[in-house]
């Protein structure tokens, strides 16, 4: 039996890009597991990123796919990796997240 799993993150400075490599590699060693790594789209703008060294992190995981949210019904798990801010997740997770409401709404895990 295999189970398709999807790690999803952000990462501004690279931090929860290892992290999630780490999750991602943990998980390839379930036998049956398919694991596929995704981060969600960065809302800051490239000028606002390079003065805090941000821009420069990025070409360190910029190979890595971006999420769809139509992609999210193919996986039998999901994890999610984001850090962050004032006790809340990150605004790219978040953004990404309230754009799920469809799947929720019509039972997403329908395949």
């Amino acid at each position: 039996m295999s189970a398709k799993i999807q790690v999803i993150f952000y990462s501004k400075y690279g931090q929860i890009y290892r992290l999630a490599e780490a999750v991602a590699e943990g998980a390839r060693q379930v036998a049956g597991a398919e694991v596929s790594l995704f981060q969600v789209p960065e809302l800051v703008p490239e000028p606002v990123r390079e003065p805090s060294g941000a821009k420069a992190a990025r070409p360190s995981f910029a190979q890595i796919p971006i999420a769809k949210v139509d992609q999210l019904p193919e996986a039998d798990a999901i994890l999610f990796g984001t850090p962050t801010r004032f006790g809340n997740m990150c605004a790219q997770m978040r953004n990404f997240l309230d754009q799920t409401g469809g799947l929720w709404i019509k039972g997403g895990a329908d395949r």
